[in-house]
């Protein structure tokens, strides 16, 4: 194998491959679906009689460690070791999230109750703890390397991917005067994807260099590491959806609106509406997870690392497995989700939400989103919407973006502006989706 291998050995590669996603969007009351995906109480009282998606993506990255150009890196030639701006730390962190939404509905049965029914793909990845200095040695070509010790710590990575089919609800639970409260509830059955972790203790990494044969460079180590995956990896089994394994998931989320518009009028009945919401609260059961800790003590050569054809095989034939367990349970990126939203005036909006884990990222096997607090001013009408996202994202800082609805068709960055204008990007966001629309008879 070639050398990226020992990066994989130690802290995974999980750290170049999530969390948030449909930034500015979601908050826009002709989001639909998609805000029922962030507060299942977005589904009554909205701005649809009925409202199908065809499809929609979402994909972000983020990490604290390198900071790119990414116009040059589309152009070709970027080389990540000598163009990229470096900020070593011995707990850098990265977090990698993919949300794919399949075909859905939403329905008003009545003004006070509401269905919804939708289908989701999503993987979310993260690692914590690992020390950007070793990430940075080992993956340059062992021509330039020099000779080195270094502390790996306790780093934490995760990456869990699972389908799931959701039934939403949402009634009205108060429509008095000023003050309108509504509430919804969404149950998901999960299907198991693809899960695996590893969880380091204590490591470290003396590099010595052979300047006569390279080949023959050696790699001493102390720590333990815990590595597990849902798919046969110690027989060459490819990753694949476990099928026989399962699990339930529920979404919370209420409204408050204080309405000064009339009943009749053009518009947004609200002045300005508050919302919270506590999704992803289950777990999946990996039955055929496998999970297995070795003891790294011990000297590799590059030339060890170079005859391998499997990672797990390398680890089993040169460090000594001291324990291991089958069958593990997955907790989902359970999150609060917060919504602030000011109506300026008929199309004029601004909104400040926050997304925040809560579940623990040092975890093992914790899959957690990253914190992020997004400001976006908004213009929004029946068939057009516009959205400057402007958002703060725990791993790779502020970033700004723009996004727009047309009718059925829906598109946007919660990065796009920062990225083109800046050459220390450490994150990325995109997004888009079609949608078959049946609006209210108002406005």
């Amino acid at each position: 194998m070639k050398r990226t291998l020992l990066l994989l050995c130690f802290f995974g590669s999980f750290f170049y491959v999530r969390s948030q996603s449909y930034f500015g969007f979601r908050d826009d009351n002709y989001a639909g679906i998609q805000g029922v995906l962030f507060n299942p109480s977005a589904i009554v009282d909205s701005k649809y009689r009925a409202d199908v998606t065809i499809a929609s993506a979402s994909i972000t990255g983020q990490n604290d460690l390198y900071g790119v150009n990414l116009a040059e890196i589309f152009d070709g030639g970027y080389d990540l070791d000598t163009d990229a701006k470096k900020k070593f730390k011995s707990n850098n962190r990265g977090n990698f999230n993919v949300d794919i939404l399949g075909p859905s509905f939403m329905l008003n049965i009545t003004p006070q109750h509401s269905i919804g029914v939708f289908t989701r793909v999503r993987s979310i990845t993260n690692l914590i703890d690992v020390n950007g200095q070793l990430i940075d040695e080992v993956n340059k070509d062992i021509d330039a390397s020099n000779s080195f010790l270094i502390s790996g710590g306790n780093p934490n990575g995760v990456s869990n991917s699972w389908a799931e089919i959701g039934a939403s609800y949402g009634t009205i639970l108060l429509d008095r005067d000023e003050h309108f409260i509504k509430g919804g509830i969404t149950v998901k059955y999960l299907m198991a994807g693809v899960n695996g972790y590893i969880n380091g203790n204590n490591l470290s990494v003396a590099f010595n260099k052979n300047d006569a044969n390279p080949a023959l460079s050696s790699y001493n180590s102390t720590g333990t590491l815990k590595t597990a995956a849902s798919y046969d990896y110690e027989n060459g089994k490819d990753p694949e959806f476990d099928m026989a394994s399962a699990g339930i998931g529920f979404d919370l989320g209420f409204t408050y609106e204080y309405r000064t518009n009339c009943h009749t009028c053009i518009g947004n009945r609200y002045k300005f509406k508050a919302a919270a919401a506590v999704t992803d609260i289950g777990k999946l059961n990996y039955k055929n997870l496998t999970e297995n800790t070795y003891d790294l003590t011990g000297n590799v050569t590059q030339e060890d690392i170079d005859n391998a054809d499997d990672i797990f095989q390398f680890f089993d034939t040169y460090y000594t497995k001291t324990s291991s367990r089958k069958g593990v349970k997955a907790n989902l990126p359970t999150a609060l989700h917060t919504n602030f939203d000011w109506n300026i005036n008929n199309k004029f909006y601004l909104n400040l939400s926050g997304d925040f884990g809560l579940v623990d990222a040092k975890k093992i096997n914790g899959t957690a989103i990253a914190n992020s607090v997004t400001f976006t001013p908004r213009y929004e009408t029946r068939q057009f919407s516009f959205y400057v996202p402007v958002t703060w994202m725990e791993y790779s800082g502020t970033q700004i973006g723009t996004s727009f609805r047309a009718g059925p068709l829906f598109i946007g960055s919660g990065s796009l502006i920062s990225n083109l204008f800046s050459n220390n990007s450490k994150g990325a966001n995109v997004y888009v989706g079609l949608k078959l629309p049946i609006y209210q008879n108002y406005n």
